[in-house]
């Protein structure tokens, strides 16, 4: 018993003392950091209009860089080598300066922008490989690159992610949060695990009731393609020939293993013979399937130890 406590004790003491990412210079899997300016940056090379990068940015606790000094050039510079066919221009934050049109005759077609770039009428800033900092149409889609400084990194010690907005359920003993954009089912399966989470799983009827509780109080995810789904840890491969589909978690489980497998009513459908991505209906707190290409909102778990 005694051993016990002090096990108890001590793992206690370590997690409350778990340090900041501007302590330990790590921050999530896919940031890298820079001992110079003592930050945190990523290359998204999927390409985007800037509105949406921007939104990409701040989901991961970063923002647009601005390029403020010639180590946030090279930083990208140095990125940009890594990936020689991804084109000569990235977006980056705007710096309030006047800069010349990487295009001659640069056209904004406003038919095809949306509202978060209709507030960029005169262009928006981009960075060459060069290093040099001009302007494109912000509904152009280009790679960006997200900067945190480390002092502002988003860290939650006591769900030990790198993320904000999670919540702690005691009766089940994990964190959840639920990102505010939509994404697909591996994007959203990415970016948990990038926190340092993974997609939820249920694995009892508690944790149903939590997770209903937690997407019924929840603000809706803006842009998502429904706003009642909620893409979770599980999916199904796509059967061959006349196979039955089975759905397992993402830690390879079937749902009877994994503790719960409630689905909505006349769930799952398999609509279109499309739908091999799992999500929780909101209505219910239950399973449902959707095809794993669309953009739904998503949650994230980490369980408590």
């Amino acid at each position: 018993m005694w051993k016990f406590d002090v096990l108890v004790f001590c793992s206690l003491l370590c997690y409350a003392a778990a340090p900041p990412p501007s302590e330990t210079h790590h921050y999530r899997t896919d940031y890298e950091y820079n001992r110079r300016t003592n930050a945190f940056y990523k290359l998204h090379i999927d390409a985007m209009r800037y509105g949406r990068s921007g939104d990409v940015c701040r989901v991961e606790g970063a923002q647009l860089m601005v390029p403020s000094t010639d180590e946030d050039i090279v930083q990208l510079h140095g990125m940009f080598k890594n990936y020689p066919d991804l084109g000569e221009y990235a977006w980056v934050g705007n710096d309030g300066q006047d800069h010349e049109s990487a295009e001659a005759s640069p056209i904004i077609d406003w038919s095809m922008m949306d509202s978060s770039d209709m507030l960029q009428t005169t262009g928006c800033d981009v960075v060459t490989r060069k290093g040099e900092v001009e302007t494109m149409p912000c509904y152009q889609r280009l790679p960006f690159i997200c900067k945190v400084d480390a002092k502002d990194a988003p860290y939650d010690r006591h769900c030990d992610v790198y993320g904000k907005d999670y919540r702690y359920y005691q009766s089940v003993g994990s964190c959840y949060a639920i990102p505010k954009i939509p994404y697909s089912w591996p994007e959203a399966y990415a970016e948990c695990a990038a926190q340092g989470a993974h997609l939820v799983v249920l694995n009892s009827q508690t944790e149903h009731v939590a997770i209903y509780n937690l997407t019924n109080t929840e603000p809706a995810v803006p842009g998502a393609r429904a706003f009642y789904f909620f893409f979770a840890g599980y999916r199904a491969e796509v059967p061959v020939g006349n196979a039955t589909v089975v759905f397992k978690t993402i830690f390879n489980q079937t749902l009877d293993e994994a503790g719960y497998n409630g689905w909505s009513e006349n769930e799952p459908n398999n609509a279109q013979g499309r739908e091999y991505c799992g999500s929780i209906f909101k209505n219910d707190g239950k399973l449902n399937d959707l095809e794993c290409a669309h953009e739904f909102g998503f949650i994230c778990e980490k369980e408590v130890h």
